[in-house]
């Protein structure tokens, strides 16, 4: 006889396609999901996969004892439903993946208000690389991701559904000798010790490499591209009262600083210093309560966003084209 645990095991083999991707579905060391499949491999005298350099695939034992395993798996679940209802306190766990800027500005404005409106709802926010984000959503490790899609090339097992881009600046504390520059150019404030994310998209890459360059060829720079490599922006602000670095952020989350005063915005902007957010899902994958709940949640606070970025660049008198 095989325990739960043990269903639960081969189920996720299955829906992975290996051990490493199920160990990470299951949240347990690869290690222990080869020894486990070998114990009941051993009991039912046979393989339930074949290895190959690409994966797992199904045997016909496995395929027999998945017929049922699912449906054993079903109907412990709901009964673990049925007994938390009874109890009044079920609890439902809901994954998002996101990438930098977006986990600490439409994730969590999303998030704030999805406790609240939904205790029951346990969340888990993971804030990763924009890389990572769309292999999560493919293997089922978060039913939702964020990132930016100028950075994403496309998947026929996801849909994507943009939101309204999120206005970026750079930004440096009050003071610092590109304040006093006229007219400031890129090439200028990439002269300066510049704090930045691991992985931008190329639209984002390309012209600050460029800048990089002329700014070498007029003389003095700061010899190390970026200075800090830090995949939180609110971190990277932190830095500017402290020190002559110059941190690209969006306006929503450089909005209570710029107000208090803590850090200048300079004027100089162009259309690709933003974020293209967009929203990853399984194609064809039917979200649930809390899930649609967050997605409808995370709307709203895209154009709650929108609104107070411009209003933010109208007060501060920002570049005309901040929004």
């Amino acid at each position: 006889m095989l325990e739960i645990r043990e269903l639960r095991l081969i189920v996720a083999i299955d829906e992975h396609g290996s051990l490493l991707r199920a160990s990470r579905a299951l949240g347990v060391a690869q290690s222990a999901v080869t020894r486990g499949l070998a114990a009941v491999e051993a009991r039912l005298r046979g393989p339930l996969f074949e290895r190959t350099g690409r994966g797992t695939l199904t045997t016909d034992l496995g395929r027999a004892v998945l017929a049922d395993a699912r449906d054993i798996l079903d109907r412990m679940a709901g009964m673990e439903r049925h007994l938390s209802e009874a109890r009044g306190s079920q609890v439902r766990d809901l994954d998002i993946v996101a990438g930098s800027y977006l986990a600490e500005s439409l994730a969590l404005a999303a998030a704030s208000r999805m406790m609240t409106l939904y205790p029951q709802v346990r969340l888990r926010l993971t804030s990763a690389n924009w890389a990572e984000v769309a292999r999560a959503v493919l293997e089922r490790e978060a039913p939702l991701g964020l990132l930016d899609l100028r950075g994403f090339q496309g998947d026929p097992g996801l849909e994507a559904e943009a939101l309204r881009p999120q206005p970026g600046l750079f930004v440096v504390r009050p003071g610092h000798p590109l304040t006093l520059v006229p007219r400031v150019t890129l090439t200028e404030i990439m002269a300066w010790p510049f704090v930045f994310i691991g992985r931008a998209p190329r639209e984002v890459q390309a012209p600050l490499v460029k800048a990089r360059e002329a700014a070498r060829e007029a003389g003095a720079l700061h010899p190390a591209f970026p200075a800090l490599v830090h995949e939180s922006p609110t971190v990277a602000l932190g830095l500017v009262g402290s020190s002559d670095v110059v941190v690209a952020v969006t306006v929503s989350l450089a909005a209570r600083a710029l107000r208090q005063g803590e850090v200048v915005a300079l004027p100089w902007r162009a259309p690709w210093v933003s974020i293209h957010p967009g929203i990853l899902r399984l194609r064809g994958h039917r979200l649930g309560e809390a899930e649609q709940a967050f997605l409808d949640l995370l709307h709203s606070a895209n154009l709650e966003g929108e609104r107070e970025a411009q209003a933010i660049c109208a007060e501060l008198g920002l570049p005309s084209d901040c929004t």
